[in-house]
């Protein structure tokens, strides 16, 4: 086991790698890039207590206690940012990447595991009554000026590997599916990788669910969006065009992205750097600091992320936190967004406190920064 000191110093040196190569920029910014809104992962209490009564792994994944974003969550959430302001003395803002649509589990098994159907996320939203105020929550904190919606894709799950899983009749994969989950019931939640394939084939195909989602984006949110997370960080360079000519100027990500070779776990491992510039003209945005209470328990992740932050900036870079709603919802555990939101609002506060310059944006804000639009 390492020591804390060594965590420590591991953390740092990785964080000098982050930052080592970039574009400067003029003054201390903060972007706070979380994914995963808007998709389901474990459906209710209920659904994952039925999975700890079958015994399956995948309810000990740090996902386990991730779930659609209610009202609540919401609403505290934004009780949270609210409670910092800024050198423009405005709220923090939270970098919401968000997906698009979830399965139409109703409608794939009426094709008898045939055909995969989606449905837009606002629908699963109103499935439920503790989502149901879910999309009005999502307007008031646009306006708010506290939560920033970007597109995270049309799913977060591979539906081809999926459903070949349902249509094969998998008992486990077919047991998730009753309870109104995408798991494999094996591991931690399996199928996430939206944008892998296992033969190129598929990237036609994912073009298109990319176009989807992004027109579901601009009808749901009521603009398009400029930046782009891929699931797992994993995507083909050929989705870059599509991208590109639907609007997507800065892509989100972190040091490397993965790409698919058809070879389960097997990636092509692409580098990237902050401002770096593709063939299309987008930008690459490298998330430098990692801020995941809930996933990593066991580290004092304010002090690491002040110490990321402060590299950062030494090195005139945006301080780009990655972190995920995982660690903000409390529908199936209170205690888990207990443990994520006094984190964040201590990480806040202490950012303030030390950078009293410090500028809090947005994603697609940042993007506007550096073409000197904003």
């Amino acid at each position: 086991m390492q020591t804390p000191d060594l965590t420590a110093l591991r953390s740092r040196l990785g964080a000098v790698r982050a930052n080592w190569r970039g574009r400067s920029v003029k003054g201390r910014l903060v972007v706070i890039e979380s994914d995963d809104w808007g998709a389901i992962r474990t459906p209710s209490k209920s659904a994952l207590e039925l999975m700890r009564a079958r015994g399956l792994v995948a309810e000990n994944s740090v996902y386990c206690n991730d779930a659609l974003e209610t009202s609540d969550d919401l609403e505290r959430l934004y009780e949270v940012l609210s409670s910092a302001k800024d050198a423009d003395d405005r709220p923090a803002v939270l970098t919401a990447n968000t997906i698009m649509a979830n399965p139409d589990f109703e409608a794939i098994q009426a094709s008898g595991f045939e055909q995969y159907a989606f449905e837009p996320t606002t629908t699963t939203c109103a499935r439920n009554p503790a989502t149901r105020s879910t999309p009005a929550l999502w307007r008031q904190g646009m306006a708010e000026g506290l939560y920033r919606p970007q597109f995270h894709g049309r799913e977060h799950l591979h539906h081809r590997r999926w459903l070949a899983g349902l249509r094969d009749g998998d008992e486990l994969t077919r047991f998730c599916f009753s309870l109104g989950s995408t798991s494999s019931g094996r591991g931690d939640y399996a199928f996430m990788e939206a944008l892998d394939w296992d033969s190129a084939d598929e990237v036609h195909m994912q073009a298109d669910e990319l176009v989807d989602g992004l027109e579901l984006f601009r009808e749901i949110f009521g603009y398009p969006s400029s930046s782009f997370i891929a699931p797992c960080y994993t995507w083909d360079p050929k989705l870059n065009p599509t991208l590109s000519s639907h609007g997507i100027r800065w892509i989100q990500g972190v040091r490397v992205q993965h790409g698919p070779t058809g070879q389960a776990g097997a990636y092509t491992i692409i580098p990237h750097y902050f401002g770096q510039r593709n063939e299309h003209g987008q930008g690459y945005n490298v998330r430098n600091v990692h801020f995941e209470p809930v996933m990593t328990p066991n580290v004092d992740v304010v002090d690491r992320a002040l110490a990321q932050i402060s590299i950062a900036f030494a090195l005139r870079r945006p301080a780009v936190i990655n972190t995920h709603r995982v660690n903000y919802i409390g529908s199936i555990d209170p205690k888990n967004a207990d443990l994520g939101l006094s984190a964040l609002k201590t990480l806040l506060k202490s950012i303030t406190r030390q950078w009293p310059d410090v500028r809090i944006i947005s994603t697609d804000q940042l993007s506007d920064h550096l073409h000197g639009t904003h």
